[in-house]
Formats: structure tokens, sequence, C-alpha cells
């Protein structure tokens, strides 16, 4: 005759929790991640996107106005005369703040000749880190000076989004 055995049915309900549990918190583990990299994403993509407004300003008022640091703080204002050109800071949320308060820097200098205004715009985080530089030309209205490409410096972009923070853009 065969002897019936009984097993508890605890012992393997418990394996099934514990696995179950531990399939849900790689889930969430992942999503965590997910979120996070989403996050920085979004982050990044409105520096860009201020940065690019505020470039596109600095182009236009340099293109229209005589290229004098007055000009700009007039056209463009809330920024300091700082010691090479002009400095405009911002919070986090790209508000204008103080310089003890501010988490992004847009430095610009300017040079202007009889033949071109030149402007190297500069934006850095608070840790200093290039965010975005160029270099921008123009001619001097009534000028008969072309300008030509003599350096790779000319009205050439550069780049410089944040290393090994996300890959976003």
């Amino acid at each position: 005759m065969k002897k019936i055995t009984s097993h508890s049915k605890s012992g393997l309900f418990l394996m099934e929790m514990i696995l179950s549990l531990l399939i849900l918190s790689l889930t969430a583990a992942a999503c965590v991640q997910v979120f996070a990299a989403a996050r920085t994403c979004r982050r990044e993509a409105r520096e860009w996107n201020h940065i690019q407004e505020l470039t596109t300003s600095a182009g236009e008022i340099l293109e229209g106005s005589d290229g004098s640091r007055e000009a700009f703080l007039e056209l463009l204002p809330g920024g300091s005369i700082s010691e090479g050109g002009l400095l405009y800071t911002f919070d986090s949320q790209w508000q204008p703040c103080g310089a003890g308060d501010a988490v992004y820097r847009f430095s610009i200098t300017l040079s202007v000749t009889d033949k071109e205004k030149q402007a190297v715009l500069n934006f850095r985080n608070a840790q200093g880190d290039i965010l975005y530089e160029q270099s921008i030309r123009f001619p001097v209205l009534g000028s008969e000076a072309s300008l030509t490409a003599d350096s790779g410096e000319d009205t050439i972009m550069a780049l410089r989004p944040n290393k090994g923070k996300g890959d976003c853009l």
C-alpha cells in the first residue's frame, strides 16, 4: 500500500511571494531609472531652449545696433557690465537674479571695429562648465569689408553638452 504524505503548501506560497516581490522590485528600479533620465532630458531641453532664445536675441541686437554695451543693456535688460563685457545671471527657472543666486551665467564679450562687430557668447552653469559658446560677427553698416572665414572661429557654433549626463539631445 502506498503511503500518502501531505506536503505543506505554505512553503510553495512563500517561494512564489518572494519571487513576485523580486520581480516587482527589479521593475520598480528600472522605472526609477527611466523617470530620472526623463527628468534630466527635460532639464537639458529647457536649458537648450533658453540658450537658443538668448543667443538669437544677442545676434539680433548685435546686427541691428552699434554693438555697444549700452545698446545691449537697453535692448536686453537685466545684465551688468563686467570686466570683459556683459554678464547676465539666471536662477534655476531662468529668471534674472543676483550673482550670488545664479545657476546659469551668460556672458557677452563685445568688440567693435570700423569694419565689423563681434560678440562671443558664453553660457556656463553654476559649476563653471561651458554649456554653449559661440562667436558672432556682422559687418558694420556702410562698410565695404567682406567677412571671410580666415579662421575656424567665424560664426561657428561649438556645442559642448555636459559630459556624462544623459544622452537626450
